[in-house]
């Protein structure tokens, strides 16, 4: 980067202005003063917001990493005198950032950290998330507010649920379990060997579904149609334990459901029904002879288990005994309690994509899930394992749960905050605004008036007089049916009387629902739809050569001790030297 020092103030309209130095303006003169308006963000900064400290990562570490394409030095353009300036966005996001994986064989941890630069860079930039939920706005990522700093997940459940296996969740029961340590005997077995290998033995297991209506009785309930699991003894996984099994749910699967996992209907329309899968694997591959329970977001899989053996009760004098939540480890709470800033979406492939350098083959596969899972699990393990106070004693899977379900274990050094997350670790150093330097920088969508005029012999007269508002000289309707404006927080409003000229969106849905509203048509030879995607395409606008403020994941190791949180650069290396 050029800009060695920003420095944010506000004037009297609260907007965010930069001071930097510009490419047209003589550094004697001391810079010019620029407005910079960033998406989602117009918060009352000062001079002590934290920034990246200039220029330090990119000379440290970036330039240092040769030999990639879409990573370290091979990610940044070069100026004219030769130096590595601008990030060339054209290069950047996962799908290019997927195919140069950590060669964890060789990898030292400054190949670990500019691959998570690289990586943030992506996430920044393919996700509003970050944008979205930064911390002069939220103090968690979202995904952790549902899942552990909410109320109904804290407090104890009303009296008519409570005890109820199948819809008591709350972390002030499992606790309250847990505490209890004449109970549960099978759970005070330790994790890891005197060697510090881990011992444990495990069932992980993941569902897919036709969708996500768990608990909703006021419409059908959704029903599992893949199950995925294998056996983990001793820490280790055992390969002929593993199971992939396609359930037919004897209903149609949602087209939605469908484009997440893969599975269709005439994919399950010969595979058995949960009645003959469910009683084999809940007596003999779920059992307590085989180990503790793992799922990822336990609380979807277990609730949709614990649905089909309701069910099954239901009919059946043959009764099969619910799972209870308690006695479940779910790498998903523990890492956002762990590690609570290491990506803003919690979902397990993009999980996978920090702690490992990689992607996770097959996501969205119940049996490609389970085996992020165990590597998740490994992880998570490890780390407590390694922040026990006493070095002696080693934890208990009672203790794991214990924290799992925030509660400060004594033999765990990791202090929780008030939403039961890492202390140790803050949002405000974890992820940051940093002014960077780019090329091909797609920042929204905006069609010019020459835009326009170059795009009316394909689209037609009349498609392009609906852009400019020009339709028998009435004014279009480009707002919702509800009369509010296109989520008016995300875009800027169309210009009074110019139709969809010049007027900016930052979100891809949000300008092509506008042309929805515009009632843009088929023409010619194309479809309404391949018009609408002709036109966004137009509308595409970029940066080329400029500095611009940017939301990021901070990916600086020497930001540790100030809270910065990262993952651990030895454990991942431990765990993916394991799975080879």
């Amino acid at each position: 980067m050029k800009i060695s020092a920003v420095t944010f103030y506000t004037n009297n309209k609260t907007n965010l202005h930069v001071r930097k130095n510009s490419p047209d303006t003589p550094k004697e003169n001391g810079g010019k003063e620029i407005e910079v308006d960033i998406p989602y963000f117009t918060p009352v900064l000062n001079r002590f917001v934290p920034t990246f400290k200039g220029d330090f990562f990119e000379n440290n570490f970036t330039r240092k990493v040769e030999g990639k394409e879409y990573q370290g030095l091979g990610l940044m353009e070069k100026n004219e005198i030769g130096s590595a300036e601008w990030y060339d966005f054209s290069k950047v996001g996962w799908e290019y950032l997927s195919k140069e994986p950590l060669d964890w064989r060789t990898a030292t941890p400054r190949d670990f950290y500019v691959f998570l630069q690289a990586n943030a860079l992506a996430e920044g930039y393919e996700s509003a998330w970050v944008r979205r939920f930064n911390y002069t706005n939220r103090k968690k990522m979202l995904a952790t507010s549902h899942s552990i700093d909410s109320r109904t997940v804290k407090e104890p459940p009303s009296k008519d649920l409570k005890y109820d296996i199948y819809k008591d969740k709350s972390f002030a029961s499992n606790l309250e379990e847990l505490l209890d340590t004449r109970r549960h005997k099978s759970l005070d077995k330790p994790i890891t060997d005197a060697d510090g290998n881990l011992c444990l033995d495990a069932v992980v297991f993941d569902t897919e579904t036709t969708g996500t209506n768990t608990s909703d009785e006021s419409r059908p309930l959704d029903k599992i149609i893949q199950i995925g699991a294998i056996q983990v003894k001793k820490g280790k996984i055992v390969p002929e334990s593993a199971m992939s099994q396609l359930i037919n749910p004897e209903l149609h699967i949602p087209e939605a459901a469908s484009n997440v996992h893969g599975i269709y209907d005439d994919d399950v329309k010969n595979a058995p029904v949960m009645e003959q899968v469910l009683k084999p694997f809940v007596n003999n591959y779920l059992n307590k002879k085989n180990g503790i329970i793992v799922a990822y977001n336990s609380q979807f899989d277990i609730t949709m288990l614990n649905n089909a053996i309701r069910e099954h009760n239901s009919y059946s004098a043959d009764e099969l005994k619910p799972k209870r939540y308690f006695k479940v480890i779910d790498p998903f709470l523990l890492m956002q309690r762990i590690h609570p800033y290491v990506g803003a979406s919690k979902r397990l492939s993009n999980q996978y994509r920090y702690f490992f350098a990689k992607n996770m083959e097959n996501a969205h596969d119940a049996f490609a899930d389970v085996k992020g899972t165990v590597d998740i699990l490994k992880y998570t393990l490890y780390y407590l394992d390694k922040h026990r106070v006493d070095k002696t004693k080693p934890l208990t899977i009672r203790e794991v749960l214990l924290f799992q379900n925030g509660f400060e274990v004594p033999n765990i050094d990791i202090p929780l905050d008030a939403q039961g997350c890492n202390a140790n670790v803050n949002f405000r150093t974890s992820y940051r605004p940093v002014s960077i330097s780019v090329d091909n920088y797609h920042n929204g969508y905006m069609l010019t008036k020459q835009d326009i005029k170059e795009l009316e012999p394909i689209i037609g007269e009349e498609n392009a007089k609906k852009l400019r508002n020009e339709v028998q000289n009435e004014k279009i309707d480009m707002k919702q049916p509800s009369g509010l404006p296109i989520n008016a927080a995300e875009t800027r409003p169309v210009p009074d009387g110019k139709g969809m000229e010049n007027a900016f969106y930052v979100m891809k849905n949000n300008f092509k629902k506008v042309l929805e509203f515009a009632q843009i048509d088929a023409y010619q030879d194309k479809s309404k739809e391949e018009i609408i995607e002709l036109i966004t395409d137009k509308a595409k606008n970029y940066i080329h050569k400029d500095s611009i403020d940017f939301w990021m994941k901070n990916p600086n190791p020497f930001d540790i001790k100030e809270g910065n949180d990262l993952p651990d650069f030895e454990i991942s290396k431990r765990v993916m030297d394991e799975a080879k």
